[in-house]
């Protein structure tokens, strides 16, 4: 008989009786095959069970395999081993630390659906890395008579990785090296890569932001045509720009920004009249220089989004642009996309125009100067601020009353000394200058993505917009759970409503509670992301919302003023296709992610580095996490998290009660829970592995 005639045969067999296992002999019998042609059902059988068509086991057994419900997205790795895989379509997938196979966090994976998880998220595990997101990583060197190694930085990474013996230079235990990934075959326990250069010890001056740069593979060079294309700008360029423009030169405008900004990308300004205000934004035209396709465009699109480190930042265009031509500075002619809002007394937006501009700015106020003029410092200037601090309260408090959530969680600032070693860290305050300035971007970004989305629907032409989704089921069980066990006497709705989190935040307002409620209240949401389906932004309670007000420092809003230019030209030229704009979306997205992560680790670093000074010393915080192995400790001041081992805990032995977010103990009853104030003394610190130790001091 022919083998596909016998292939055909056994399939049915097996398919009718699925999770039943088959001895060959028995596959014959079921099947009605001839003796004569039993050996080449058993060469059949082999073949099948090798391409994986059906499942083989023990001794000649076989069974039907189920079509197995495969899918790709980009794999989220936590430093605890397990990860999250986000589908092409928005939706997330579990997978624990065994099933990560030879994934790095960022790859694109294809994953094979395993069940249904007693969370939200089905559980999966990756059976293909389709492309890596990055192939360079920075760790610190060891040698032994096994071999040598290098023990990744990033602590998302659970194995070490394997040398080459080819190194460059003189190389000693300890070293900090940068490397490239080689191969990582399967059934190979480490990755095996090349170490491409040494970057010194720790502690080395400028290292940190090496290992930063390393580790998240973050751009810093341009490429010689990019650095070309910004030296032929001149000024020359905004002159002979101004016939093709609005010209508001004469309008009165300024800058607000913090005292340390080296570029200013957006001025407002306001003029009053019996029906209310005309508001203007006006933001840097980086799309006049930076044209789709171009060097500079490449390097921009390519980064996504500036780097902002504690001390230093990697900018999305070259300086030649960041810091002159698309700046806004004082007393001189700049290029803008110009905002220009119509808002009576009550706050309501009855009209708006958006142009491409020439503004002249008046002047460059930092927040501080802004403040004291709202606070009654005389200045010119200062009946245009009194203006505007009116017309922000009317903005802030209607939309306050749409729902929108006002956090107002601090920042640590860290100070750094000459060496760039950080001496102190305080945290962020919110003037209400920076409100101000929060209120009139709001609401410049709000009136953007209405036109877009008009566009849309008058058109099908694609907007980019700023959408953040409602929190899922799951995550607003778990912030009213952790409510219930604070006591803190607050109903959260399901579906949840942007109103119920601002009235929580409200709640807390005077609660000791507060900033650590407002924490876990953020973690609940979702992330916001970049796309181009207008879901509208849960978090600002509005029904489309975009960025248009960074363009020096994010590509997306470089994108929307592209498509602003693009729509408002009375032409028959083709709109971009949802297509690019859609991949463009999701890259931003992504880009965002990194540079947060990038910023966030950094950070981190710098704290550690701040409290590896202060072994022994004690401080006030906040238990910000719960585990069966301790507890996580938020110090209040500097933000710093550490870690209170269970086993320190020597006056009981402390039970995990998962259910109420915390360890009790079995004879005293003394309970430490998440939320609670503690008072704790640094034990030890490791800033290379990013970890703090603390102890409990008893009251």
């Amino acid at each position: 008989m022919d083998r596909s005639l016998i292939e055909k045969k056994l399939f049915d067999v097996l398919k009718q009786n699925q999770g039943r296992w088959y001895k060959p002999r028995t596959l014959l019998k079921a099947t009605r095959i001839r003796e004569k042609d039993y050996r080449n059902l058993k060469i059949v059988l082999i073949e099948l069970a090798r391409n994986g068509s059906i499942e083989h086991r023990g001794r000649h057994q076989y069974a039907f395999k189920p079509k197995q419900i495969q899918k790709t997205g980009k794999l989220a790795v936590t430093s605890r081993g397990f990860g999250f895989v986000e589908l092409r379509d928005g939706s997330e997938v579990f997978v624990r630390a065994q099933h990560m196979q030879h994934a790095f966090h960022l790859d694109l994976v294809r994953v094979q659906i395993l069940k249904k998880m007693s969370g939200d998220k089905p559980e999966a595990k990756i059976v293909e890395v389709i492309q890596r997101h990055q192939t360079q990583f920075v760790g610190v060197y060891q040698h032994d008579r096994f071999g040598e190694w290098v023990i990744p930085e990033d602590k998302r990474i659970r194995v070490r990785f394997a040398v080459q013996h080819e190194k460059p230079g003189e190389i000693h235990d300890g070293h900090i090296v940068a490397v490239e990934l080689v191969s990582w075959e399967l059934g190979h326990p480490e990755p095996l890569v090349q170490i491409t250069d040494v970057l010194g010890y720790p502690g080395d001056p400028g290292l940190d932001i090496a290992l930063i740069v390393r580790a998240h593979d973050l751009p810093t060079k341009w490429s010689e045509k990019a650095l070309i294309q910004a030296e032929s700008y001149s000024q020359e360029s905004v002159t002979s720009e101004l016939e093709h423009r609005e010209d508001l030169r004469d309008l009165v405008c300024f800058t607000i920004d913090p005292e340390t900004a080296q570029d200013f990308d957006d001025a407002v300004s306001i003029e009053s009249n019996d029906k209310g205000w005309t508001l203007g934004v006006h933001i840097a035209d980086v799309s006049h220089y930076v044209t789709t396709g171009s060097p500079i465009d490449r390097g921009a699109r390519k980064r996504g989004s500036s780097v902002y480190l504690v001390g230093s930042a990697i900018h999305m265009l070259p300086e030649k642009l960041a810091s002159d031509l698309c700046s806004l500075k004082p007393r001189i002619d700049r290029l803008s996309m110009s905002c220009l809002m119509d808002i009576g007394r009550d706050g309501k937006i009855n009209n708006y125009r958006i142009v491409p501009s020439v503004i002249h700015s008046s002047q460059r106020f930092t927040y501080e100067e802004v403040e004291s003029i709202i606070h009654g410092k005389t200045h010119e200037l200062a009946g245009h601020i009194h203006e505007m601090e009116a017309l922000r309260k009317i903005l802030f408090k209607n939309r306050k009353a749409m729902g929108s959530i006002d956090l107002d969680l601090p920042e640590p600032i860290i100070v750094l000394d000459e060496n760039g070693f950080p001496h102190d860290i305080k945290p962020s305050k919110r003037l209400t200058a920076h409100r101000l300035v929060e209120e009139f971007m709001l609401a410049a970004n709000r009136v953007t993505a209405e036109y877009l989305a008009r566009v849309n629907k008058k058109t099908k032409a694609p907007g980019m917009y700023r959408i953040h989704e409602s929190p899922s089921a799951d995550d607003t069980t778990k912030l009213q759970n952790i409510l219930i066990r604070l006591k803190i006497p607050h109903k959260i709705s399901i579906p949840v409503k942007p109103m119920d989190y601002q009235a929580l935040v409200e709640a807390v307002r005077e609660s000791p509670y507060r900033h650590f409620i407002e924490k876990v209240a953020l973690r609940s949401m979702t992330k916001a992301k970049y796309s181009i389906d207008n879901k509208g932004h849960f978090g600002l309670a509005f029904g489309a919302y975009t960025h248009f007000t960074s363009p020096i420092r994010r590509y997306p809003d470089l994108t929307v003023h592209r498509l602003l230019k693009k729509y408002s030209k009375k032409n028959d030229d083709a709109p971009p296709s949802l297509k690019s704009i859609d991949k463009l979306a999701e890259h931003c997205s992504q880009r965002e992610r990194v540079a947060i992560e990038a910023e966030r680790d950094h950070i981190k670093m710098k704290q550690l580095q701040y409290l590896s000074k202060r072994i022994g010393h004690e401080f006030d915080g906040v238990i910000s996490g719960v585990l069966h192995f301790g507890f996580f400790v938020e110090l209040a001041e500097s933000f710093v998290d550490g870690l209170v081992h269970a086993a320190s805990l020597v006056d009981d032995y402390y039970d995990y009660q998962e259910e109420n977010y915390a360890l009790s103990g079995r004879r005293n009853g003394k309970t430490y829970r998440l939320g609670d104030p503690v008072r704790v003394k640094v034990i030890s610190v490791s800033v290379s592995e990013g970890l703090a130790d603390f102890s409990i001091l008893n009251d």
